[in-house]
């Protein structure tokens, strides 16, 4: 689902309470609250993303998803690995800034529901001297539950418009298991959440260039494109730092109680079955947006090796 050069590992500083980078958010209780409450149990990734981000330019939707990694790290606790992803993925960077990443990912603990955590921060400043920023959580489970995968990417291509795709990801065919739909969409009252984003005046439909992305959201993904216009900055950072960090931070909430503790009796063939869903939708997920554009924003030895390393989190393969 995801839209990636200095080859060593920035220095880890101790985590920033409240603020990214030193740059306090513009009063938003929810965030700032959110960001205080998990800063205390950071551990080796939460430091390797502070660092990152901080070399970044700041914008607010990289606050948020700081808000969120941060929340989903600390509510997951031992169900996560710790990072073994080298340290020329976790930091990269060329052209003397023009191009920055960070990619991390932690496999889920054996016994746990969870597959794999994935953050990834890229930066890139064009000719025009625009710039193209893209960050993504995603967080999928294993084979234990059919329960949905958690997505959340922001495209920012200019400095007041924002692409936001958010959703809870789901592994079944949705009109052959009704039921699946009522469990994890209609019980959990997630639309609630969409329609409150569907209602900002600068929001609107964000239609997708692949069928194939287009027929895999469930019936409430958030996927909208705000265009608040030339001039107005500082009105997308407020809706990103309000409504957007709300909703989004809800959404996680309802994943996190409802499908990432999930299990699910399943016989082995429709577990095979499942897995194999989605090994298929990461595998063209990968080949369609990764190695198809990361070429695009950096060299090409360094997208290979981040390629290779999101390869082998979602595929087992290099």
């Amino acid at each position: 689902m995801m839209a990636a050069t200095l080859h060593h590992r920035p220095p880890s500083p101790a985590p920033l309470p409240c603020s990214t980078a030193g740059r306090p958010l513009r009063g938003r209780s929810l965030l700032s609250t959110t960001l205080c409450a998990v800063s205390s149990s950071a551990g080796g990734s939460t430091r390797t993303r502070e660092a990152a981000v901080e070399r970044m330019p700041r914008l607010a939707h990289r606050e948020v998803m700081l808000a969120l990694a941060r929340q989903a790290e600390a509510r997951l606790g031992g169900r996560l690995l710790p990072s073994d992803v080298p340290g020329d993925v976790t930091w990269f960077g060329e052209d003397g800034g023009a191009a920055l990443g960070s990619v991390d990912v932690r496999r889920g603990a054996p016994g746990s529901s969870i597959d794999l955590m994935l953050e990834a921060w890229f930066h890139r400043t064009l000719p025009t001297g625009s710039a193209v920023d893209i960050t993504s959580l995603i967080v999928f489970l294993n084979g234990t539950t059919d329960a949905p995968h958690f997505l959340m990417e922001l495209i920012q291509g200019g400095p007041s418009s924002l692409v936001v795709l958010l959703d809870l990801f789901p592994r079944r065919d949705l009109p052959l298991h009704p039921d699946y739909i009522d469990r994890y969409y209609g019980a959990t009252g997630i639309d609630s959440h969409r329609q409150s984003i569907a209602r900002i005046p600068q929001v609107r439909p964000y239609v997708s260039p692949s069928l194939l992305v287009r027929s895999l959201w469930s019936p409430t993904a958030v996927v909208v494109d705000v265009q608040c216009g030339e001039g107005n900055e500082s009105v997308l950072e407020d809706i990103v730092l309000g409504q957007l960090a709300s909703s989004a931070m809800a959404a996680l909430d309802v994943w996190l109680e409802h499908c990432a503790g999930s299990l699910v009796e399943m016989d082995a063939a429709e577990r095979e079955s499942l897995v194999a869903r989605d090994k298929m939708i990461s595998t063209t997920s990968v080949k369609l947006n990764l190695s198809a554009n990361l070429p695009k924003m950096f060299e090409n030895d360094v997208a290979d090796r981040v390629v290779a390393e999101i390869n082998k989190a979602f595929l087992g393969t290099v």
